[in-house]
């Protein structure tokens, strides 16, 4: 009995040591940047570098959010990616239900095919599908950058989907089959509230992936007020300087959103990954 309790502990400390490297490998970038932000220019080149400042500033985040255009790429990104995430969430969703619970011909096709796109590298796809959202007119445009985020996120929220979905219980709609209950009352009253969780960490992985997009972004957006944020950290980089103040605070601000959701719904978050990584 001692021998084992003595080989848990230890197995449970190498567990908590290789869980603290990955965080600290995985922080200590963002921290360097958070911190970085509220450097002077002096300290920000002082070599050797110092992790703290000495004296700490919100200039840059002064100068940088002074700008307009800033706020405006705040804005931009802001709206894709909340479009991008409603969007994923009511298609993906009725998709995956559907590919879950009927069976029809080409099921099995479109589930692969779902796969397929999921696996493809979005560079791939980018020629046919700029020529395409050009061709609707749409390029340089709200409406065209998102419809080319939901090409890229809404194979990955289907497919993230079907195993919340599979995990219910058929028993449950027989039942209220029984009872008389049409497809529609079954899907909106057992099947939706027992998916939530599901449902919401697919909408904020869609939302991450569509806030962080960069490449479709700088091939549709023309416009420098359209820009999104990713893109518009681009203007402080040139051939002959880096604004590395401007460029730790915008990226520290682009950051804090992603943060602040994860932070208010990580219950379900943390559910949704968990139920979805058992198929039912």
């Amino acid at each position: 009995m001692k021998t084992n309790i003595i080989k848990h502990i230890r197995d449970d400390f190498w567990f908590y040591i290789m869980v603290l490297i990955t965080v600290m490998f995985v922080g200590f970038p963002l921290l360097w940047m958070a911190l970085s932000s509220l450097k002077p220019s002096v300290e920000l080149f002082k070599m050797p570098p110092q992790i703290f400042p000495k004296n700490p500033t919100l200039l840059w985040y002064k100068n940088t959010f002074s700008n307009s255009t800033v706020v405006r790429y705040f804005f931009n990104s802001f709206l894709v990616a909340s479009s991008t995430m409603i969007i994923d969430m009511v298609i993906a969703t009725l998709g995956a239900y559907s590919l879950a619970r009927f069976s029809y011909r080409g099921r099995r096709f479109i589930m692969m095919t779902v796969l397929s796109a999921y696996c493809l590298p979005p560079i791939m796809l980018m020629i046919p599908l700029y020529r395409i959202i050009a061709a609707l007119g749409l390029n340089s445009s709200y409406l065209g950058v998102i419809i080319g985020h939901v090409t890229f996120t809404f194979p990955f929220s289907v497919w993230l989907l079907i195993p919340f979905f599979q995990k219910v219980p058929k028993e449950m709609e027989e039942a209220a089959i029984v009872d008389g209950a049409t497809s529609l009352k079954i899907f909106s009253a057992i099947m939706l509230p027992l998916c939530v969780p599901g449902i919401l960490s697919t909408g904020i992985m869609a939302f991450i992936l569509s806030w962080n997009e960069y490449l479709l972004s700088s091939v549709l957006i023309i416009s420098d007020t359209m820009k999104t944020l990713t893109v518009g950290l681009a203007n402080y980089i040139s051939s002959t300087e880096i604004d590395w103040g401007a460029i730790m605070a915008l990226g520290t601000a682009t950051t804090l959103p992603i943060v602040i959701m994860f932070s208010a719904i990580q219950k379900y978050f943390v559910e949704g990954l968990t139920a979805g990584a058992v198929k039912g």
